[in-house]
């Protein structure tokens, strides 16, 4: 471990800046989808503005996105890729800033391609924040073996290693930053800071539960992709379950509605305003994801007092076995349905909200803003 990564792990380590700084900057946050989407890069992006809005007052902090809101082709695979690189090289190739985060690395390519173009204006630094790193969460998109699966794997990690030369790398996670190193060879240089439960949604989910008197037991899905985050486990669980808890329900969040089944609700793509009433109208989360670089999700469903019923894929440090619901091993349907029988215990889960919302208050965005602020000022030209 670098003595940069030792300065920032865990993320409650962060010490806060105090508010002035050496001297106001321009900081551009760069994704591919603007921060009001609903997805987990978006909202650590929405909540770092509100953050450095707060302890640095003085700064100008712009967001650059490669797609508009609920865009289509952000959607399609490996175009997506091609277009947003070079989008993103368009839009900032004429930026003034003092520096960069980049939350999509793999578009860093298009970034540095055009601003070798003549009339390209000044260098800023260029920081990769990686919110994954590697083949695997790529190939987990679809059932394995797919074809497309694995061509997108390969385009994403031959981006992801013209990524490499940065001025700078931020991971969201441990386990990303072991990932760059085994898979990347990266040695040096990264900063980990862990993401955070957005202020905005943690003031949100802290009021009293909304789920109505009577109503059985409540459960809850988010993600953006179906396979890459167990949803098909999901239901199988909860079918299952219905067995035992014929009043079990499940919430679907993030994608489109799938076949009418009993007992499942589908609500669509939620924008990040309504995401905390969907946590408070739940008992708990299931989460059987197949590949996690941190867990956004899990965290903001803590935060709400949801006991959490997650896949062992999640990152180390942020869901204990027992204490904040369960941990399963594999994707089998029938583990995660005996974790929900064994949650449909009000008293247990009463039990657990008290501590899941004891324990996240370690992902801080207070030492998240923190973090960034560190990088900023030890990477701008005359700090």
């Amino acid at each position: 471990m670098t003595s940069t990564e030792q300065a920032a792990t865990p993320a409650g380590t962060v010490g806060r800046p105090e508010p002035g700084g050496d001297r106001p900057l321009t900081v551009v946050m760069v994704t591919r989808r603007p921060p009001t989407e609903s997805g987990g890069v978006e909202r650590v992006v929405t909540g770092l503005l509100t953050e450095l809005a707060r302890i640095r007052p003085a700064w100008r902090v712009d967001t650059v996105s490669a797609f508009p809101a609920r865009s289509r082709l952000a959607g399609m695979d490996g175009l997506a890729d091609l277009v947003a690189g070079l989008r993103l090289g368009w839009r900032v190739r004429h930026s003034t800033a003092d520096v960069i985060f980049v939350h999509c690395p793999e578009c860093l390519w298009g970034i540095r391609l055009l601003r070798r173009l003549p009339g390209a204006q000044g260098s800023p630094p260029l920081v990769a924040v990686w919110h994954g790193a590697g083949p695997e969460p790529h190939l987990r998109l679809r059932r394995p073996g797919h074809p497309l699966a694995w061509a997108l794997a390969r385009i994403r990690t031959a981006a992801e290693r013209r990524a490499l030369r940065m001025d700078g790398h931020i991971a969201v996670h441990a386990r990303v930053a072991d990932d760059l190193r085994s898979l990347y060879g990266l040695r040096d240089g990264v900063t980990i800071i862990e993401n955070a439960v957005d202020a905005a949604i943690l003031d949100r989910v802290s009021g009293p539960a909304e789920r109505p008197v009577g109503s059985g037991l409540n459960a809850l899905w988010v993600g953006q992709s179906g396979y890459l985050k167990g949803l098909d486990v999901a239901l199988a669980a909860v079918a299952e379950a219905r067995r035992d808890l014929p009043e079990l329900r499940l919430s679907v969040v993030g994608v489109a509605a799938g076949k009418p089944t009993q007992g499942v609700d589908w609500l669509g793509v939620l924008p990040p305003a309504k995401m905390a009433a969907a946590y408070r109208a739940a008992d708990l989360l299931i989460f059987p994801s197949r590949y996690e670089s941190f867990g956004l999700v899990t965290i903001e469903a803590m935060a709400a007092g949801l006991p959490v019923i997650v896949s062992d894929v999640i990152a180390s440090g942020i869901v204990t076995d027992g204490r904040n619901g369960a941990v399963v091993a594999g994707h089998d349907p029938a583990g995660y349905a005996a974790a929900l029988r064994r949650l449909a215990d009000p008293a247990l889960r009463a039990a657990i909200a008290q501590t899941n919302r004891e324990d996240v208050r370690r992902f801080s965005a207070g030492s998240v803003g923190a973090g960034y602020v560190a990088v900023a000022e030890s990477l701008a030209p005359g700090q």
